[in-house]
């Protein structure tokens, strides 16, 4: 860590510290946080295109080590239960079921552990296709066959991505967010068949688990699954029957993967609707986690559990931690 940067962070640290020992302790309190992704490369995980939905090992141990000085990392089930321990409980929660969670994030966790609910995408468990904003984000950022990839988003009427230079850099990074964050409002089905091509004709690895990855880490003991849709997709974009047909068809799927599978299903939406919440009640679905959120309370609507996602600034700075906890309501 720079000079600077460790100044700040102490800054940071100290202010946190400050900050819990004042008359609102986390006494009684409890929260479940997001992960997504925790890449074996802390650099790559840096990039700006990156940086809010994927640790590194290095951030991804700071954030675990943070967390034990003022929390207990308990099961999901434990953190919906109320108690009145001085310390806070948090669960930790991964979505989309990546690849890298078997191999990256589980053996850390296995080494301390620390239990995790992962919440899959099942369309993608063991299939050779990838997420889609990770399809042309690897694509484009390695610069895989670029005027495939121009071509492909071309003629599915989707907009054409800025094209890298020869030695990508942090501004090129940050041109790919802009652009990726922008195409989330495109048409679900239109990505879907554009990238799910790309993945094939780049010769990307599976970006999900395989099914034997997620029967090992749930024999562990330390991690259990539920569902989070077949394709990842914010759900209220999508009409009734196929909002319905995914929150169906993901708890099916890991009904028969797994021995015991949460009940509880995430959803990709930061608030889900009212309506949202309705299709889910008639799938059977009593517990539903949210995108986003703060502490969890009594008056909280079990079909959308708040969660603090983790963005790498968040997790590699404990002062930064401390006090983004201690902000939230």
């Amino acid at each position: 860590m720079q000079g600077l940067d460790l100044t700040l962070d102490i800054a940071q640290r100290l202010r946190g510290h400050w900050r819990r020992s004042l008359a609102e302790p986390l006494r009684g309190r409890s929260a479940i946080l997001i992960l997504h992704r925790v890449l074996p490369d802390e650099q790559e995980a840096r990039l700006p295109h990156r940086a809010p939905y994927c640790l590194g090992p290095e951030s991804f141990r700071h954030l675990l080590m943070s967390l034990v000085e003022v929390a207990r990392i308990v099961s999901l089930d434990t953190a919906l239960k109320p108690h009145r321990d001085p310390r806070a409980c948090i669960a930790l929660t991964f979505d989309d079921g990546w690849r890298d969670t078997a191999e990256t994030a589980a053996p850390v966790l296995d080494h301390y552990a620390l239990p995790a609910s992962v919440f899959v995408t099942t369309g993608l468990l063991g299939k050779p296709r990838g997420f889609w904003w990770e399809v042309l984000a690897e694509g484009l950022w390695s610069r895989q066959r670029l005027g495939l990839i121009r071509d492909t988003l071309g003629d599915a009427g989707l907009p054409l991505p800025p094209m890298p230079p020869k030695h990508p850099d942090d501004a090129y990074s940050r041109a790919l967010l802009r652009y990726l964050t922008m195409l989330q409002q495109a048409p679900a089905s239109r990505l879907d068949d554009a990238t799910d091509c790309l993945h094939q004709a780049l010769g990307q690895a599976p970006h999900g688990l395989d099914p034997f990855s997620l029967r090992r880490l749930e024999a562990s003991g330390l991690f259990r699954f539920g569902a989070h849709g077949v394709r990842p997709h914010p759900l209220d974009m999508l009409d009734d029957q196929a909002a319905s047909f995914q929150i169906r068809r993901s708890r099916h799927d890991l009904a028969k993967l797994c021995r015991e599978p949460l009940d509880a299903f995430a959803f990709s939406d930061p608030q889900p609707s009212s309506r949202l919440k309705q299709l889910a009640s008639q799938c059977g679905v009593q517990v539903g986690l949210a995108g986003s959120g703060g502490w969890l309370s009594h008056h909280d609507d079990p079909l959308a559990l708040p969660r603090m996602p983790i963005s790498q600034p968040v997790a590699q700075s404990p002062g930064r931690l401390y006090d983004w906890l201690l902000g939230h309501p």
